[in-house]
């Protein structure tokens, strides 16, 4: 399990870091639990970012891209 935790300040994007939210926060939006955007940090499919060592924060855009709904898809052809 490897987490992503960026501490180098020399690629620090100031706009980008304008879209950090709160694991709460970001939970909230996508109508989900914390814990299940954690897991999405832990298996690498959303890129986190810790704050004070502790407190996580995620990208916006990036947690509404991989939210995102997909379109149902019809089985056995034409309905």
């Amino acid at each position: 399990m490897s987490l992503l935790v960026t501490t180098d300040r020399s690629s620090f994007d100031p706009p980008r870091a304008q879209n950090l939210i709160s694991l709460k926060t970001a939970a909230a939006l996508v109508d989900l639990d914390p814990r299940t955007v954690l897991n999405w940090i832990k298996s690498g499919d959303l890129q986190g970012f810790r704050v004070k060592g502790r407190m996580w924060r995620v990208d916006r855009e990036e947690l509404l891209a991989l939210a995102r709904p997909v379109a149902p898809q019809l089985k056995g052809g034409a309905a």
